[in-house]
């Protein structure tokens, strides 16, 4: 009995499945309201609309501006800081495979934002922002202590070999700002 109810299941799975059948009419690109269209259905040839959020007015009440140039606090609350990072001359000859920019809180030691840049080659100019913040909507305000570490395996933990520098009480929106990598983690 088995046998015959399992031929009879692969017979009509055979039958359903080896068979092209066309969409009826009324599930065609003209189908009426409330039926399924096929998914690759293109009405009227119009063009998918942009993943990209749209202006303002399309947000719900209260939401904050997606664009890069408006990220809330972290990005308005103040300017880059810029500088250059170059090696003391006893490690010029050191390598590393990513070079690690943190701004800390000089009051407070929290980090505030990081930024990752591989295969670096020195002098190397460095920019840091609240666009780099670690965390969405950390205010991006001075002063800092601002770390530079050459990795030598580009792991975002520091370890034994890495080289380091730190310039200390950086305001916000600073350029300029000398880095000297001068220290090596043991």
């Amino acid at each position: 009995m088995r046998r015959a109810a399992a031929a009879g299941l692969l017979a009509l799975l055979a039958v359903c499945c080896g068979e092209e059948r066309p969409v009826p009419p009324d599930m065609g690109p003209t189908a009426s309201p409330g039926r399924v269209k096929p998914l690759t259905s293109r009405e009227n040839d119009s063009p998918m609309p942009s993943a990209q959020p749209g202006p303002p007015q399309d947000l719900p009440p209260g939401h904050p501006p997606i664009d890069s140039a408006a990220r809330g606090p972290a990005a308005t609350s103040g300017g880059a800081v810029t500088g250059t990072a170059s090696l003391a001359p006893r490690l010029r000859d050191r390598r590393g495979r990513a070079l690690f920019i943190i701004a800390r809180s000089t009051k407070t030691g929290q980090i505030l934002a990081v930024r990752k840049e591989d295969d670096p080659s020195f002098p190397h100019p460095f920019q840091i922002s609240g666009a780099d913040a670690m965390t969405e909507g950390t205010a991006f305000v001075g002063p800092f202590d601002i770390t530079v570490r050459l990795s030598k395996t580009g792991d975002a933990m520091a370890g034994a070999g890495d080289v380091e520098g730190v310039a200390k009480g950086v305001a916000t929106g600073a350029d300029k700002v000398a880095v000297v990598l001068d220290t090596v983690r043991q």
